[in-house]
């Protein structure tokens, strides 16, 4: 069951975000909207084009931070009759937005009310055309090809992502990429008393994005490892 549950929340994760209720993903990946706000049209992998900074956005700021709903939440509970048995559990939610001209995304997660305690967390971030698994070039019988894409590093393509504990505010933990690419993974802080995400990068920060979050009681494989 436990190797189950590892494949099936990497699958999770490696299929991106999934729409909510205050965001809209676009039916082409040329195309991709954040509701409420101007269309980013993508011409190609990592180029975007912003008309204006969002005006009409709402979850740039914690206290109009934007839920997210769970689309997936497993729970099996510890077997009685075994004394090594523990509680299982996993939960799986996302967004698709955009970041331009100084734009900052806030998201609510209720870890709180899970039917499990959750010690894992896991966010995974696509920004500017990013891949979920990082680029590699293979080689063989005297041909090169590429897997994968990662964007040119730069201020434009570089995402940050806060986590505060909504409770104290406390910065339970954060990543950053100028590749347009975040996998964190931590343990730390209070995980089970609800959390804020900030998304925002630079002030020359420009694409689209997709957010991926996971909630579990422990730590799963590494989704790209080999």
């Amino acid at each position: 069951m436990q190797s189950q549950r590892k494949f099936t929340l990497s699958c999770l994760l490696a299929m991106g975000a999934v729409g909510v209720a205050a965001c809209s993903v676009a039916p082409a990946p040329e195309r991709i909207e954040d509701v409420g706000s101007n269309e980013l049209v993508v011409a190609g992998p990592g180029v975007g084009v912003c008309n204006q900074s969002d005006p009409y956005e709402k979850n740039n700021k914690q206290a109009t931070a934007t839920g997210l709903n769970y689309s997936w939440i497993y729970f099996e509970p510890a077997n009685p009759d075994y004394w090594w048995s523990v509680d299982t559990g996993g939960a799986y939610t996302g967004a698709s937005a955009s970041i331009c001209k100084n734009d900052e995304d806030w998201y609510f997660v209720s870890t709180s009310n899970l039917p499990y305690a959750p010690g894992w967390l896991s966010i995974r971030a696509k920004a500017a055309g990013a891949s979920h698994c990082p680029m590699q070039v293979y080689e063989e019988d005297g041909e090169t090809w590429t897997s994968g894409y990662d964007p040119p590093a730069g201020p434009e393509n570089t995402i940050q992502i806060d986590v505060y504990s909504a409770g104290t505010l406390q910065l339970v933990a954060s990543a950053q990429s100028n590749i347009g690419r975040i996998f964190l993974d931590t343990y730390n802080g209070p995980l089970d008393q609800d959390l804020y995400l900030r998304v925002h990068g630079p002030k020359e920060a420009h694409y689209g994005y997709e957010l991926s979050v996971a909630v579990q009681t422990d730590a799963f494989e590494d989704e790209c490892e080999s």
